[in-house]
């Protein structure tokens, strides 16, 4: 190589290396100024830190303000910490999820459960347990349905189990504290509170009374009601109905030209001693 295309090469790296530091420049220039654009117009909003369930009032300790590009925001989003505490909530709300005023109560207005419950319908919470609340897979949202089963008449077979209602909504579940006053103590009573008009409430109050009950976990999207005869012990086990039918007693027929023998009245007598003093009892059997 000759001395002058040697220095014609190291001109070119040279020149290179001041090309490739100015486009990093630019480039580290460019990632500052968009950071600094986005910190200028980033907006405070109250997201959930844990899950907040439904028809509960927001403690402080479970909202959190963060920073967040506005476009990111749904409209009526809750901008302040203050706005969100104490207000009850319309339906569940999940971890990270920006808190919007249309997922809570009006706060001039009262809270609690009273506010899911919905024109002409009522709330009945029920004690459960895992097999009556299917393994505790019945959440609130759920439909069920609902299965009475009353002994009638246990002796001769008389079980009834009947669909009594059907595709009922599930709006919250809980825990509830039954105290045991006999051996004082307590223990957590798990529950459901359904939806149901006033008449289905009458249903299921006698049911509940009457007999066993047992929640059927639906599908999300069937709500077909389907009309059922219910089912007896007699129908489910026809041999059951058998057993059960003992026959009667033949009468005792006296023979023709037979007497019948008069009931013999026996005669007895026992001694009783009172101290040094004894005497007789005579009495009929």
């Amino acid at each position: 190589m000759t001395r002058s295309a040697g220095l014609f090469v190291l001109i070119f790296a040279i020149m290179s290396g001041f090309i490739a530091s100015a486009a990093v420049i630019k480039y580290v220039r460019q990632q500052e100024n968009q950071q600094t654009v986005l910190a200028n117009t980033t907006q405070p909003v109250v997201i959930a830190k844990d899950t907040i369930p439904v028809g509960t009032a927001i403690q402080p300790n479970q909202v959190e303000v963060v920073q967040r590009a506005p476009e990111t925001l749904p409209a009526n989003a809750i901008r302040m910490q203050s706005e969100a505490a104490g207000r009850v909530t319309l339906s569940t709300i999940y971890p990270g999820e920006v808190i919007v005023k249309e997922r809570l109560a009006d706060a001039s207005g009262p809270g609690g459960l009273p506010l899911l419950i919905p024109k002409n319908m009522r709330a009945i919470t029920l004690k459960v347990d895992d097999t009556i609340s299917v393994a505790g897979f019945v959440r609130p949202g759920h439909h069920v349905d609902v299965v009475s089963t009353i002994d009638v008449d246990r002796s001769m077979g008389r079980t009834v189990s009947k669909t009594i209602l059907q595709n009922v909504k599930v709006i919250a579940t809980g825990q509830e504290i039954e105290s045991n006053v006999e051996q004082q103590k307590s223990k957590l009573v798990p529950t459901v509170t359904v939806l149901v008009t006033l008449e289905q409430a009458e249903r299921l109050s006698l049911a509940i009374n009457a007999g066993s009950i047992r929640l059927v976990l639906r599908n999300h999207d069937d709500n077909a009601e389907i009309p059922t005869e219910g089912v007896t012990l007699n129908s489910l086990i026809p041999q059951a109905e058998k057993e059960l039918k003992l026959p009667a007693p033949e009468p005792v027929m006296a023979d023709a030209g037979m007497p019948v023998e008069e009931p013999v009245n026996r005669i007895r007598t026992i001694e009783v001693y009172r101290g040094a003093d004894k005497s007789e009892v005579t009495f009929a059997n």
